[in-house]
């Protein structure tokens, strides 16, 4: 391949007329000698990325294109095209993933309607980041509880027997595990605690306390080696912290 081969093709690519798929082809064919023919910083900025969304590679390629045929004074007129067709495809990929969403949100209050009920806010961020390596465990009955507290010789606040009465466990892999059966009792810095679950507030594997007679949640930041008060009851954690959290995950 010679220069002007070269840059007939980047005036195509600079002008619009390519397609992702004949770049992408072009691109393929050629890679071994655009790299002898091209310096390092030319090429790279030329070749095609590997992405998701079609038109993203060769909108990168055009401003590599452009970029080289300005260095060597080659006359061309940039098109938008790329750059239009890029934003149409991304508006669409938004509109779809609110339509997932939307579809995720509604089967899931469809299947746990009184957990949605209590915990809007809570529930309706966990819908958006379900995995299918997720849980929800089935609600836990009375005896259930009154075994885990016997177990534990601890008695749990209200709003954590009423969250448990709604589901007996929720593990999210972003960072959140919250269950019945996997309650247990610590003892840190000479206090006892009895461990709710994990929330991965400020590093993985942080953890959830209770202390006797208290709603107040606190949490255990393993690293500072620090025991800090998280909020004030089981209903400010799902509908605040947690919420807030799976918002950003």
């Amino acid at each position: 391949m010679d220069s002007e081969v070269l840059t007939v093709k980047l005036l195509d690519l600079a002008e619009g007329r390519e397609t992702p798929e004949t770049w992408r082809n072009w691109w393929d064919e050629h890679e071994t000698e655009l790299e002898a023919l091209l310096s390092r910083s030319e090429f790279l900025k030329l070749k095609p990325c590997r992405h998701g969304f079609q038109w993203v590679p060769v909108l990168g390629s055009q401003k590599g294109a452009i970029a080289i045929l300005e260095k060597s004074g080659t006359a061309f007129e940039a098109s938008n095209l790329y750059q239009e067709r890029y934003l149409a495809e991304l508006d669409a990929f938004c509109k779809e993933q609110e339509r997932v969403q939307r579809e995720k949100q509604k089967e899931f209050k469809a299947s746990h309607p009184e957990l949605f009920g209590r915990y809007p806010k809570f529930s309706k961020a966990l819908a958006k980041v379900l995995d299918r390596s997720d849980e929800i465990l089935p609600v836990a009955t009375e005896e259930q509880i009154a075994d885990q507290e016997s177990t534990l010789d601890f008695t749990f606040p209200s709003q954590v027997r009423e969250f448990f009465l709604l589901t007996a466990g929720i593990q999210v892999s972003t960072g959140v595990d919250l269950s019945l059966s996997g309650m247990f009792d610590l003892t840190i810095h000479g206090e006892r605690y009895c461990v709710l679950g994990e929330f991965w507030k400020e590093a993985d594997g942080d953890q959830l306390l209770l202390r006797p007679g208290e709603d107040t949640i606190w949490y255990y930041a393993h690293e500072q080696d620090k025991v800090k008060r998280l909020c004030n009851d089981m209903t400010e954690l799902l509908e605040k912290k947690l919420a807030r959290y799976l918002n950003e995950q």
